[in-house]
């Protein structure tokens, strides 16, 4: 049998044959127009999570918005707390990929960067950034567990970049500390008008994450030298 653009030609004697269309393109289809509405209802979803509370979100408004029939919700996500999670799950996503940048940039600017980014997202996601992102583990455990996830992310992948062991329990308290003053930093400049310059601020929150380092190589001698040799990689590249 051979296929030519979807159809396959069955040959047959004396030239005859039988084309047959493939359907092998249908379910693949059906799939991507799944996923794409799935990703249109996380869309509006989100969008109404982060604008008003979780009681006054209405599964029904999400539907119109987004334009599908109500049961699709439940078909996709069960109830309304699973569209809840998911959507908040998705937040992570992209919260963890605003702080993405340009690995070819030597490592101090990356770190600037990535806070500077962090201002950034929080500045264009104002009510979820005060409800949940910044509202700690107390806003809801278990969707605020998706950003405390992302962050970890962040902090191993920042200690690998700089040559640094992520599983070193001193680096791991210092780093984690020093990313939840970034949260205070953030929810303070998020709250009171946006009233120092970004730049300004991620200067600052620069210097406060080189004193973790330092913080981390006092706890455990033996971190010294590759922590002297990180914060050398960051002042020499800033």
């Amino acid at each position: 049998m051979v296929s030519i653009l979807g159809w396959h030609l069955d040959g047959e004697p004396h030239g005859r044959g039988r084309v047959i269309v493939s359907t092998k393109t249908e379910p693949s289809a059906r799939k991507a127009q799944a996923e794409e509405t799935r990703r249109r209802i996380l869309d509006v979803a989100l969008e109404a999570f982060s604008a008003t509370h979780y009681e006054a979100v209405a599964v029904s408004d999400i539907a119109a918005s987004a334009g599908v029939a109500h049961g699709l919700l439940f078909h996709y996500f069960k109830n309304k707390r699973g569209l809840y999670l998911a959507a908040m799950e998705e937040a992570a996503r992209e919260f963890d990929a605003a702080h993405q940048d340009d690995p070819e940039l030597p490592p101090g600017v990356q770190m600037r960067q990535r806070f500077c980014s962090q201002f950034a997202y929080l500045a264009r996601h104002r009510g979820l950034a005060t409800r949940l992102v910044l509202g700690g583990r107390g806003a809801d455990p278990e969707a605020w567990s998706f950003f405390e996830q992302q962050r970890w992310h962040q902090i191993d992948r920042g200690c690998v970049a700089l040559g640094l062991d992520p599983e070193k329990p001193a680096l791991r308290m210092m780093l984690r500390a020093s990313t939840a003053a970034v949260d205070s930093v953030a929810a303070f400049w998020h709250q009171n008008g946006e009233l120092f310059d970004v730049d300004a601020l991620a200067e600052v929150l620069f210097e406060q994450t080189v004193a973790a380092l330092r913080g981390a190589a006092q706890l455990d001698p033996t971190l010294q030298p590759a922590v002297d040799r990180a914060i050398r990689q960051l002042r020499e590249s800033a």
